[in-house]
């Protein structure tokens, strides 16, 4: 590890650090300590004292052993869409940006992994990996030309892969993390002297540790995911659906047959309204030649291609609810089969065959720049989520759906839309309740989405009130979500996670958090963990 100078004044850090980082490491432009200071929904109290972007481990290591030393907190950042204070502190601290690690280590297909810098985006895993016949089992958010492998593993995350194959977290073999004081840690099999890390195994799970921490025990700096073969076959379907319960009791029954490598569903207003949806859709509709490049035999490529054009997008307005799905087989008589299942189901629950359209454009280009940050109109947007088991699933829905109603006649006064969205994830159903409303937006949505395209909406003004109430709902759908024993991805500071343990467990998480980071400066404050370490008696009083 480089030795960085000892510092005597904080003011002196920045220096410091340059010195064995590089010149342009430390970005101390109020133009972007702003940009770092907010997320899609939330906003620090303080902007950080400077952004570091480490280029490798070393440097990563090394900067974290200085910052430490100089008393300050570390917050690391990813693709940067957090919508829960994943990486705002309340206190003065450094924002630590992955995104110049980004580097693709090792594509081992005989042992089946691949290891990357945290900083890689899930675009990069994919063009990393193409034309090897492999794919890892959970492959990226939607997210996924921005979103960073370390930012959706802190956070966990879902979609491409995860109903057959689970979360984002569930990929993992090993991971390289950076502690509060700079120690460089390896976990799974590259824990032992001389391993490669091929396994996530070999004694207790050192690397399910560091999974969802929303960065509170350490800086992932590596991780190593499972490769398996890139599947033989795939299939399309969509469906309509009259009501919310028979949407959501097909999928309960798809999940309970395992069908479905990616199962979600959505109402109208999100199909035809959601910025994300129909700008996508479109685009893919008139992209016929990457479908055509997509599908495993060019005539019939062509011929799917021209059908999805011709079938336009209207039809996701006809029904009220719809799901769309994509899965794999061995063989295509495999995946005709299991299609064939599908419409079973989907029919037996007032399902009508739709177009697969959504589902098909999806898979053919899966990472599309994140035009969802927004809604159609450039209204403001932000989710609240919970995942519950199978069983629970219907109740749930009907809770949340009873208290959106009761909200309903304020809503309307501020012009507040709510729009459900559900997805299946392996054995587990999740709920994701959508607000959209006009305000004015931050600094990171024109970053996402272009000053050209948010020109006009750069002048909009604020609107505390309509904010107000959705923070306000936003509370209450994960209040009545918790109720139901849910358990949430992207806890950041927003998701109750301390709070909600067993005393026994939430002793040991305490315990933990202090041996890795004993000065609580690693990300302070997310998953209500709080600014400074948790002393003896803090622990004892949790029993």
């Amino acid at each position: 590890m480089a030795i960085i100078p000892k510092t005597e004044h904080l003011k002196d850090l920045p220096h410091a650090l340059r010195l064995v980082c590089g010149t342009d490491a430390v970005v101390e432009d109020v133009a972007a300590l702003q940009l770092a200071a907010h997320d899609i929904f939330f906003q620090s109290p303080q902007l950080p004292q400077f952004i570091l972007y480490p280029r490798s481990s070393a440097s990563l290591a090394s900067a974290s052993a200085s910052i430490h030393c100089a008393g300050l907190a570390l917050a690391p950042r990813g693709g940067g869409m957090s919508y829960t204070g994943g990486y705002l502190p309340a206190q003065a601290y450094a924002c630590i940006d992955l995104s110049r690690m980004n580097r693709v280590v090792e594509v081992n297909t005989h042992d089946l992994y691949i290891t990357l810098e945290a900083g890689c985006t899930w675009a990069q895993v994919r063009d990393a990996l193409s034309g090897s016949g492999y794919t890892t089992p959970y492959a990226g958010p939607l997210s996924g030309l921005r979103a960073t492998v370390g930012g959706a593993l802190s956070q966990n995350s879902m979609f491409f892969g995860a109903g057959q194959h689970g979360s984002a977290a569930e990929s993992v073999l090993s991971l390289s993390v950076v502690l509060a004081n700079g120690e460089l840690l390896h976990t799974g099999s590259a824990g032992f002297s001389g391993a490669s890390p091929f396994a996530r195994w070999g004694g207790p799970d050192l690397t399910g540790l560091f999974l969802g921490d929303a960065g509170a025990m350490g800086i992932k700096a590596q991780a190593t995911l499972r490769l398996i073969p890139v599947p033989a076959a795939q299939g399309y379907a969509s469906f309509g659906f009259p009501t919310l319960a028979d949407m959501v009791g097909a999928q309960i029954d798809l999940m309970r047959q395992g069908l479905g490598s990616e199962c979600f569903g959505i109402d109208a207003f999100k199909a035809v309204h959601s910025a994300q949806t129909g700008n996508k859709l479109a685009t893919g509709l008139q992209t016929l030649s990457r479908i055509t490049r997509a599908a495993p035999d060019l005539i019939s490529g062509l011929k799917s291609a021209a059908s999805l054009a011709l079938t336009g997008t209207q039809y996701l307005a006809v029904h009220p609810y719809s799901i769309h799905l994509a899965l794999d087989g061995d063989s295509q008589a495999h995946v005709d089969g299991r299609l064939a299942r599908v419409a079973q189901i989907a029919v037996a629950h007032q399902g009508v065959v739709q177009p697969a359209s959504v589902p098909t454009v999806l898979r053919a280009q899966p990472f599309q720049p994140l035009r969802s940050v927004l809604g159609y109109n450039g209204d403001r947007w932000v989710p609240v989520h919970g995942i519950v088991p199978l069983s629970k699933a219907q109740e749930v829905v009907r809770s949340i759906e009873t208290l959106i109603a009761a909200h309903a006649k304020e809503m309307q006064t501020h012009n507040i839309v709510y729009s459900p969205l559900t997805a299946n994830l392996d054995r587990a159903f999740l709920f994701e309740p959508c607000f959209y409303w006009p305000d004015e937006i931050l600094p990171i949505h024109v970053d996402v989405l272009g000053t050209s395209l948010t020109a006009a909406w750069q002048k909009r003004p604020p609107s505390p009130a309509a904010h107000a109430l959705v923070s306000q709902l936003w509370t209450e759908v994960t209040q009545c979500l918790d109720s139901f024993g849910a358990v949430h991805f992207q806890h950041g500071r927003a998701y109750p996670y301390l709070q909600r343990l067993q005393p026994n467990t939430r002793q040991l998480v305490l315990a933990l958090k202090q041996a890795l980071d004993p000065h609580g400066l690693m990300n302070p404050g997310s998953l209500g963990l709080a600014a400074g370490s948790p002393n003896a008696s803090e622990i004892a009083a949790s029993s």
